[in-house]
């Protein structure tokens, strides 16, 4: 049974695959917690009829009476939803979901915004939307909280309430998030990606239907929506541009590096030690972003 709730009334902007999975967890969790979606008018009308939201409203500014407010819109769009909080003088606590954090922080110090607790659960899917959220989603994964002080009343409310979903609470810097963001999930995103178009290019139908699981494993992230990652991408350019770029130097790109039997024992022995010391961590690793 869980403990009395940290917040009683919890303002969502944003219904889609996070979003929505908090609200399920929460339901679960908390049936009485008072659960309030800020969405288009036709996700809100899914959400109300799931019973996933108990009301709606037609703006973030309209969440006077939330103690919680979760931004779980894409990166660009909680820049706005910060000076529109702001803009209304919301007393609300404000946390977002956000891949990559340095400007939302920057946003939010910049407005004044003095309640804003920056967050990042390391959960997903490749599917989006309220029809792909899970109440489960969760479970057992890291819940990043950046340039959060560890001391603040409203940080140790918001990691019960993380923990009470599943989440496991942890905190990190903005840059070594959006650094460790551009190796472990950005580059990942753009390598399934690009794979699989290159791939679907050099391939016909009857010749993809021979891949291997492998293959469909390494590209289940090329269904991800391109809407959702602009934004992640251009936020995160110049360490996603690192990462790509060291990718590039390691891979062997020629027929002479190919057939170089020690140059290519040494990379996959350098793969085997980072697996192992991923592998040690007991955690899987990001299913999304």
């Amino acid at each position: 049974m869980a403990s009395d709730p940290p917040f009683r009334t919890i303002g969502i902007a944003g219904l889609g695959l996070i979003g929505g999975s908090i609200a399920l967890r929460t339901r679960s969790t908390w049936p009485g917690v008072r659960l309030i979606g800020v969405d288009h008018d036709v996700v809100l009308r899914d959400a109300q009829a799931k019973q996933v939201i108990d009301e709606t409203r037609s703006s973030v500014t309209a969440l006077g009476d939330a103690d919680l407010i979760i931004l779980a819109a894409p990166v660009p769009a909680v820049i706005d939803l910060i000076d529109a909080i702001v803009s209304a003088r919301l007393p609300a606590v404000v946390t977002d979901v956000g891949s990559t954090k340095r400007q939302i922080i920057a946003a939010a110090r910049r407005s004044g915004l003095t309640r804003f607790i920056g967050g990042h659960p390391i959960a997903g899917s490749e599917h989006a939307g309220l029809a792909a959220a899970n109440a489960d989603l969760f479970a057992g994964r890291p819940w990043l909280f950046v340039e959060a002080s560890p001391e603040s009343a409203d940080v140790r409310r918001l990691e019960r309430f993380v923990a009470a979903l599943g989440g496991v609470p942890a905190h990190l810097d903005a840059a070594a998030h959006d650094r460790a963001m551009a190796y472990l999930s950005h580059l990942p995103q753009l390598l399934a990606v690009t794979l699989m178009s290159t791939a679907a290019d050099a391939c016909d139908d009857d010749t993809l239907a021979a891949s291997g699981r492998a293959f469909r494993e390494m590209t289940r992230l090329a269904s991800s929506p391109a809407e959702l990652w602009n934004g992640i991408l251009a936020t995160n350019a110049d360490f996603v541009a690192e990462a790509a770029r060291a990718l590039v130097a390691r891979l062997p790109a020629s027929s002479h590096q190919l057939s170089d039997a020690g140059g290519i024992t040494r990379l996959f022995a350098q793969a085997k030690q980072g697996r192992e010391r991923l592998d040690s961590t007991h955690a899987p690793g990001p299913t999304r972003d």
